[in-house]
């Protein structure tokens, strides 16, 4: 895990996971922006949807925990290495992979940060979160080995289906 929880404010730690959230998706929308397979654009544009949920359920956890505050916008995600290795020469496979490490790193923070809290409906709004986070990042395992066995498999528009019988 990146991030001490022990050395943070919880304000604070919500404060990074909003932001990490919010730059999570954008890498998504980023990369599907770099690839032409369907059912790869649909994986991507569920899992930037699904970061932008989560930045609304944070944002409301926060205004609860903390009412007529706002987060600190110049909290650094709780992934920091996410945007900071993503250049012109970043592969689709190479994104994938930074994005599986930024979720696994998600998924810590938000158990921990569970069990930092003492109030029990936050505890279990940061579970469902990381459970949420673990699935993003089998989804993309999936993804990445099938660009790894394939390398066209993220360029291709179409699925070739030579080799299926189809019928009796």
């Amino acid at each position: 895990m990146a991030v001490n929880l022990s050395s943070i404010s919880v304000d604070m730690a919500l404060s990074m996971a909003i932001q990490f959230e919010k730059d999570a998706a954008n890498i998504y929308k980023r990369v599907q922006g770099m690839v032409k397979n369907f059912i790869l654009k649909d994986k991507l544009s569920f899992l930037m949807k699904e970061e932008k949920r989560h930045q609304k359920i944070l944002l409301e956890l926060f205004g609860k925990m903390y009412p007529g505050h706002s987060p600190d916008k110049a909290g650094r995600s709780i992934a920091p290495d996410l945007n900071v290795h993503v250049d012109e020469d970043s592969t689709v496979p190479d994104l994938l992979e930074m994005a599986m490490n930024a979720e696994k790193e998600a998924e810590e923070f938000y158990d921990e940060l569970a069990d930092e809290v003492e109030e029990r409906g936050v505890q279990e709004i940061l579970r469902y979160l990381a459970s949420m986070e673990h699935g993003h990042y089998f989804l993309l395992k999936g993804e990445l080995d099938l660009c790894r066995r394939e390398e066209q498999y993220y360029s291709r528009d179409e699925f070739e289906f030579d080799m299926v019988h189809i019928g009796p």
